[in-house]
Formats: structure tokens, sequence, C-alpha cells
């Protein structure tokens, strides 16, 4: 038995939304098992999910989850996890920014709290703020949707 053709023949011939959504309770179960036995396949899994859903675009939970996970060494030899910049102070400082078409608050989230950790000990966060936007955002050589997405994605 194909899981897709069982779901593709009950679209095809008029299945109920209702019960649909019991399919995604159902198939949210099959997950959930998975998230214990094989936390990297669940997050391949939801990231692949993400994707067919959102685009190449963060969500706030992906994002959050991502940046959560980052960590870095100052210059003074402190260590340093998750956020620098909170998405609110982002948004605030990149107010007078272009960006390309479609991109979300949280992409520009994960992309300068990334750069805030791989440049922090010898950058300023306005030096930060101005190569992030350059690499992630003004690259003219990048000419797909989604470079955040892409670079950060886990395969």
């Amino acid at each position: 038995m194909d899981y897709r053709k069982m779901i593709e023949d009950y679209a095809n011939n008029g299945g109920s939304e209702e019960k649909m959504w019991v399919s995604v309770a159902i198939t949210a179960e099959a997950m959930d098992y998975i998230k214990s036995t094989n936390p990297e396949k669940y997050d391949c899994l939801l990231r692949k999910l993400n994707e067919a859903l959102y685009g190449k675009h963060y969500t706030e939970e992906l994002a959050k989850h991502d940046v959560a996970a980052m960590h870095s060494t100052s210059a003074d030899g402190v260590r340093h996890s998750g956020e620098h910049w909170t998405v609110e102070q982002i948004e605030a400082a990149t107010k007078d920014k272009t960006f390309p078409k479609g991109t979300t608050k949280w992409d520009k989230y994960v992309a300068y709290n990334a750069f805030a950790n791989d440049l922090g000990k010898k950058f300023t966060d306005e030096q930060i703020l101005c190569a992030a936007w350059l690499f992630w955002f003004d690259d003219e050589d990048w000419n797909s949707d989604g470079k955040v997405w892409e670079y950060m994605k886990k395969s």
C-alpha cells in the first residue's frame, strides 16, 4: 500500500476536508514516533514540510529553533548562545533596507543572528548589520529565492 496514492485517490474522489485533517493527525502521531526514535530524520522531515508549505522561508518557530542552537565565543572569551538581536531589533535596524520579494522577518532574524554569531569576535554590530545585508539580501549573483533558507537548511 502506498500512502501517497491513498491520499491522492481520496482527494481526487471528492474526499472531505474533515477526514483529511484526521489523516494529518494520524501522520502527526507517526512524526512523534520518528521524533523520539530518530531526531535528525524528524528535523529533516519538518524542514521539507516547512518548505512545501511556506517556500524557502523561515517561520517563527523554526527560526527561533535555529537561532537558539547558534553559539559563539566573543573576543573576550565569553561563550554566547542563541540570539544576539531580537526580531524587533533587526526590523528596526534594517527598516531603511530593501529585501528580496518574499523575505520574511524570520529570514532576517536567522540571517542577522547567524552573522552576529560568526563575526561578533572581530566586528562591531554596525559592521555585522551591513555585512549581513550585503551577503544575504543584496547578492547580485544569487538568482533564486530563499538564500537564507538554502544556506541554513540541514540536508
